[in-house]
Order: C-alpha cells, then sequence, then structure tokens
C-alpha cells in the first residue's frame, strides 16, 4: 500500500444492487443516438435508389399502355359478340319460318316496285315485332304484331357500323340476304323468284357450306361520295367483271336504308366481291349489282350459315371458296 492513500473497501451486495438500479452508475462519458453500422462499417441509408424509382415507373407505365391497346380491343370485341348474336338470331327466325311454312322466305322477282324482303316475310310471317328474343326453333316466342314499315327494329343494326347505330335511317339494316354468286343473283338461297327448301339445299351443299345472311354496312347518308359502305348506280347490265367507270354523280349514300324492301339497295347481297371490297354498284333498272359483303370489325366479316351458326371470313378468303358459300350447289362460272 503506497503512502498518502487509502484503501476502498469492497462493495458490498446491496451496493451492487443500488448501482444496477440507478442510471447515474452508468458507463461515464456523454451519451449519443446510435448509428446502425452496416458490415462494411458505412451507416444505412434509408428510402428507395435511383435504380429502383426508376424499375416502378417503367412496371406502371408498361401497364398503363398496356390498358390503352387492350381497353378498345375489349369494346370492339364485345361489339362482335353482339353482331353475332343479331346473326344467330335470324337464323332462327329462319328455321322458325321454314317450320311453319316448309320453306324459307321467298324474294319476289326485282323490278321497279320492291317486294317484300326476307326479314319482313320472317316478321310478318311469324307475326313477331323483332328477331331479339328468339333462342329456341323448339320453343317460339308468342306472336303479337309484326311492325309496320319505315320504323327501327331492335336487333337488325350491327354494333360495329356507327351510320347503323347513330339511326341516321330510322329503319336501317346491317344484315343482307344471300341472293348467288353472280350479279343477276342467281344460285343463292335467297335468289329472286326461287323458292328454297332444306331439302334442296341439303341435296346440294348442305346447310353447314351456304350462307344465309351476312354483314354489310350502312351507308354514309351523303351522295357523291365512294366509300365501302356505299355504292353508285350505273346503265347496266353489270356483268361478272363487277362495276367499272363509275361516275362521282353517281354515288349514292342510303345503302342498308330500308330493312322491309327486297332489293341490292337494303337487303340483298352476292357473292361476286369479296368480303369488303369496294366499289359497289347496281344497274339503274335494279336487276343486276355488284353489291358484296363488309363489315367494320377488324380483318373479318361475320357470316350467317343455314344452319345457324356463324364464321367469320376474312378479306383474304379464296374466292373458290367465298363464292361456293354463296350457292346453293356449285358455284356459277
Amino acid at each position: 500500500m503506497t503512502l498518502g492513500t487509502k484503501a476502498m473497501p469492497p462493495a458490498t451486495s446491496s451496493q451492487r444492487h443500488h448501482r444496477r438500479s440507478n442510471p447515474t452508475h452508468s458507463a461515464p462519458g456523454p451519451t449519443k443516438d446510435r448509428i446502425p453500422i452496416s458490415r462494411k462499417g458505412a451507416p444505412r441509408r434509408s428510402g428507395r435508389g435511383i435504380v429502383e424509382v426508376v424499375a416502378v415507373v417503367g412496371i406502371v407505365g408498361f401497364f398503363f399502355v398496356w390498358a390503352l391497346v387492350a381497353l378498345p380491343r375489349g369494346r370492339e370485341s364485345s361489339r362482335i359478340a353482339g353482331c353475332q348474336k343479331n346473326l344467330m338470331q335470324i337464323g332462327v327466325g329462319l328455321q322458325l319460318y321454314h317450320q311453319v311454312n316448309r320453306q324459307y322466305p321467298t324474294v319476289a322477282l326485282l323490278g321497279p316496285t320492291p317486294g317484300d324482303s326476307p326479314i319482313k316475310a320472317m316478321l310478318d310471317g311469324l307475326a313477331l315485332p323483332d328477331l331479339v328474343d328468339l333462342r329456341d326453333p323448339a320453343r317460339p316466342p308468342k306472336a303479337t304484331s309484326a311492325p309496320p314499315r319505315g320504323v327501327t327494329v331492335p336487333g337488325l343494326a350491327c354494333p360495329s357500323d356507327p351510320n347503323a347505330m347513330d339511326r341516321r335511317f330510322a329503319a336501317a339494316i346491317s344484315y343482307r340476304a344471300n341472293a348467288g354468286d353472280t350479279a343477276a343473283g342467281r344460285g343463292g338461297p335467297f335468289e329472286p323468284g326461287r323458292i328454297t327448301t332444306i331439302g334442296a339445299v341439303e341435296a346440294g351443299d348442305g346447310v353447314s357450306f351456304t350462307a344465309a345472311f351476312v354483314e354489310r354496312l350502312v351507308g354514309g347518308g351523303i351522295d357523291r361520295r365512294p366509300g365501302l359502305g356505299n355504292y353508285a348506280t350505273t346503265a347496266g347490265p353489270i356483268g361478272e367483271t363487277g362495276c367499272t367507270d363509275l361516275a362521282l354523280d353517281r354515288w349514292r349514300g342510303d345503302a342498308g336504308s330500308d330493312w322491309s324492301q327486297a332489293g341490292w339497295r337494303s337487303t340483298l347481297y352476292g357473292h361476286l366481291l369479296a368480303p369488303n371490297r369496294s366499289p359497289s354498284c347496281i344497274a339503274d333498272d335494279g336487276k343486276t349489282a355488284a353489291i358484296g359483303a363488309s363489315s367494320a370489325h377488324p380483318n373479318r366479316v361475320n357470316v350467317l350459315l343455314l344452319d345457324g351458326s356463324v364464321r367469320g371470313v376474312t378479306p383474304s378468303v379464296a374466292p373458290a371458296v367465298w363464292r361456293g358459300l354463296g350457292t346453293i350447289g356449285p358455284a356459277n362460272p
């Protein structure tokens, strides 16, 4: 022991307990907030890095662009489905009409005074205001009364056809009956002056290979304007080469304006022209024409077959196949 110093007695158990419970007896020196240290010794940073931010922005942008592309496609898919449904209901109407009359609706010979269209004949023969509620040929709806001429009939406008949907024509129709594959309308189930039965069709190509109705765009309502939905008039008769030398002042915008009248202007079409092919034309006497199928759907036209099914046909369909669908038997040469 060094002189002048005093030895400290060892701490008792009570003193040790007091130090542990009293914070003033902690380690000497000022206290500081502890900073988390990474394994490399640098402080860890909170928040996101620039790479992570860019990745998040890129993902959000991708889904935004995807939505811009997918939404219009979804709407068009819905419109295509609606148009197909309208055609299928026409198909049920044809089957019901045949059950009652043992034949399909007949189109009168074309002349100065138009007769009744196949749609008009169906509505009158079945005493129905429209074909919207037709589901099963075995369970026909209750007969009521057919609509008068010149009124809007539900189910006759394709949702993808803006000219049909905006009601610029009160009696607009987007669907036409198949007259055949020639300019004179020969060979089809609705050839003018022909009586057609299921038996006759089955003896030929069959109901699954014969077109009944098809889409065609309604006219724009303005004359002197060429377009896929419009048509031109010409002296005629129109031959198998189609429309040539059409003057601008002969173009008409009233195509598909009246569902009740039989004729090339509104309710008949032929397979002389491929789908979505222009120009279309009608002879001045109304007896010959080159009026084809057309639609606003991307790269397709919906076709109702006589078996009641609806198929999509592209504009690139082989001419022989298309003309074969237009006739009950072999295509006309």
